[in-house]
């Protein structure tokens, strides 16, 4: 886990850079535009303007995310980095929205462009530039769980293709009397909206909230493993305030003949280790199983391969505790989404179960499969 104070270093700097990379291609584009007459050229530039605001937005959210917790807001601020995020992908829309109508004029109303052979070689530079921009973005965006660096990286390989029709379209234009600029300026457009619609969504994305990664869920069960006398590891969930602000809960099974002092001993060890390598604060839930006694093993598995036939959603089950003494049943049984009528699926379930299982009463609960 990247520590804040680097973090904070890597995302002024790559934001700073975002800056002035693309005022001055903002600036070179402008002035190429208007000599030329091109509308694409012109399109492209304002993009590029536009570019430069995403990034003071994304260094302004980033300010206001570092803020402290108060008595109001006791996770914090660092949400506000996906919303200047979201900011920043609506005015990329916009950007594209505008001149893909500017665009539509002119094929409409069709103007003279007049491209030079050194203004061509200024705009494969600034793709050049572009392409460097989008490799920094995405790496560090990536390297510190920005967002809003992410957004601005495909925004940049976005341009870089935006500028290549563009050019390609100045070419043609050299040759040919076909009002090939309005059409370029259309398919820039589409390329600058399109952009901005795929960082709308992922921002939406993580502002709702993501299940978590194999990875991450399958490094909290190894840590959970390594502190006996814990196991399992379910129902895990995340939710994030931010890249630097993230809280867990998990469940896990413990032997029901188990201590209370060492049960609580594993979770906190277990707490500390996911804290320091995952930066996830957890708390934890427990389910108190007989899952040693053979008996237990065996109805388990039944119990398993009866609900699997009720419907065929069941993924698995867990929690699983027979009470020996008066033949009660308690466990959690996972499905997937597919499945949405519970009250259905909880009767149908308990009815097979208890035509399997005579003497036995169950109890279960539904869990969605979170992870």
């Amino acid at each position: 886990m990247i520590d804040e104070e680097t973090r904070n270093k890597v995302l002024k700097k790559t934001a700073l850079l975002g800056i002035i990379s693309n005022a001055a291609i903002a600036v070179v584009k402008v002035a190429i535009g208007f000599f030329s007459g091109s509308v694409a050229i012109m399109s492209d530039a304002a993009n590029n303007a536009s570019d430069m605001l995403s990034s003071v937005v994304t260094i302004m959210g980033f300010n206001l995310a570092k803020r402290k917790p108060t008595h109001t807001h006791p996770l914090g601020f660092g949400r506000m980095e996906y919303i200047s995020a979201l900011f920043v992908a609506f005015i990329v829309l916009m950007t594209g929205g505008t001149f893909f109508r500017t665009s539509i004029d002119r094929i409409q109303n069709p103007s003279p462009v007049s491209v030079s052979p050194a203004m061509l070689v200024i705009l494969v530079l600034t793709i050049v530039v572009k392409l460097g921009l989008w490799r920094i973005n995405q790496k560090n965006g990536k390297k510190i769980e920005s967002e809003a660096l992410s957004a601005s990286g495909t925004d940049a390989l976005s341009d870089a293709l935006a500028t290549s029709v563009t050019i390609i379209a100045a070419i043609i234009s050299l040759f040919s009397s076909f009002p090939i600029d309005g059409w370029a300026g259309i398919i820039v457009s589409i390329f600058i909206m399109y952009a901005g619609v795929k960082s709308v969504v992922d921002t939406v994305s993580a502002i709702v909230g993501e299940r978590p990664s194999k990875d991450t869920v399958k490094e909290i069960r190894s840590i959970i493993q390594k502190h006996p006398p814990l196991s399992g590891g379910y129902d895990i969930q995340i939710h994030t305030y931010g890249p630097s602000r993230m809280i867990g809960t998990c469940n896990v099974e413990v032997p029901s003949d188990a201590k209370g002092e060492e049960i609580f001993d594993a979770m906190t060890d277990a707490q500390v280790e996911i804290m320091d390598r995952m930066g996830i604060y957890f708390t934890f839930g427990m389910y108190a199983v007989n899952s040693d006694n053979p008996v237990v093993i065996l109805m388990k598995k039944e119990v398993l391969k009866v609900l699997k036939e009720v419907s065929p959603s069941v993924i698995s089950i867990h929690a699983f505790h027979v009470h020996l003494n008066d033949s009660r049943v308690h466990f959690d049984v996972v499905v997937d989404f597919s499945l949405t009528d519970y009250a259905t699926f909880r009767r149908e379930a308990s009815k097979a179960l208890t035509e399997a299982f005579p003497t036995y009463s169950f109890q279960f609960n539904i869990d969605p499969d979170y992870a």
